[in-house]
């Protein structure tokens, strides 16, 4: 039998129970299903794209076909420069804290158990660091090399229903009700390019491309354990230019800003959605009356792209 469920983390449950069907069972366990399958591509992806940076903080709904599930990732960035290698370079060091939950629901009723549902939770918590050097090339690009590594903790916490409970003995530990660890390693480059035009409007691109390394370690169960690779990428551009407003004397700059992110690899469809678009409006103010002075910057975007939708509000420091 094929299994539907190959690397894809939000249809795991569904895909699985298919194969556990009486007549699956009988001819190989529970653990050998859930080994063959793969699933640790999919749960790469998730520790991946909570500490990403190319897809912002958000909220996402994903509908691929008949399975639906809600995305919500939280990070709380800071970085911060150390050292000048030259009068054009700069060195960096960064930390990351992150967070991300998805959520969904299968339905069981269609195995002959009556009516009943499987409610699934993943939780992925990350601290990553690294250095990176932003180097001046002229005529306003730059280009910064990065290296982060990072420690993750991935749960799955679920609840039965209705006839879904005679499942809890075959699924406990091995597909549902389990945590791991895991290890990043993130090298990446990006690319910037940035000009001011009458003295008070910018404009700014950035091209980015990452790839990971994620291993796990303390399972909870020996069959959990992987080792997979994911990649993501973005292209944004913003424009900013006076509000003609003034907060405690400070003028106000609006923001607009454009972008396109998404995944790339093997399982890069692990999650259900492998691209996303970003449009949004936001404001600046000045922490000083200095033109150099970090910026407060509050903005809202709107996601979207095939099988996805979402939105993401910014609270950052601009330097």
């Amino acid at each position: 039998m094929t299994n539907p469920a190959r690397g894809r983390a939000s249809h795991a449950t569904w895909g699985l129970l298919c194969l556990l069907a009486p007549t699956a069972v009988a001819a190989q366990s529970v653990r050998d299903v859930v080994a063959a399958s793969r699933l640790g591509a999919g749960y790469a992806q998730l520790i991946n794209l909570g500490a990403t940076s190319d897809i912002s903080s958000s909220n996402l709904d994903v509908s691929d076909g008949d399975s639906r599930s809600s995305i919500d990732i939280l990070r709380l960035p800071y970085s911060a420069a150390f050292w000048s290698l030259t009068p054009d370079t700069d060195l960096y060091w960064r930390v990351s804290g992150n967070y991300l939950r998805m959520k969904d629901s299968t339905d069981t009723s269609l195995l002959g158990n009556g009516p009943g549902s499987i409610t699934s939770r993943w939780s992925a918590y990350s601290v990553t660091g690294g250095l990176s050097a932003r180097r001046r090339l002229g005529n306003g690009f730059t280009v910064e090399p990065a290296f982060d590594a990072g420690v993750a903790r991935l749960l799955n916490d679920a609840n039965y229903s209705g006839g879904a409970a005679v499942l809890q003995p075959l699924l406990d530990g091995v597909l549902v009700n389990w945590h791991t660890n895991a290890w990043m390693a993130t090298p990446s480059v990006g690319l910037g390019w940035s000009r001011t035009f009458a003295q008070t409007r910018t404009v700014n691109i950035r091209a980015h491309v990452a790839w990971t390394w994620v291993n796990s370690f303390g399972e909870s169960d020996p069959v959990l354990r992987f080792r997979e690779t994911a990649g993501t990428y973005s292209v944004r551009a913003e424009y900013v230019a006076p509000l003609g407003m003034a907060v405690a004397g400070r003028a106000l700059n609006y923001v607009t800003e454009a972008g396109y992110g998404g995944l790339f690899g093997g399982s890069r469809d692990a999650l259900g959605f492998t691209t996303i678009a970003e449009v949004g409006l936001g404001v600046e103010v000045p922490v000083r009356e200095t033109p150099q002075s970090t910026r407060v910057s509050v903005g809202a975007s709107y996601l979207f792209g095939p099988d996805v939708r979402g939105w993401s509000f910014k609270l950052a420091l601009v330097y």
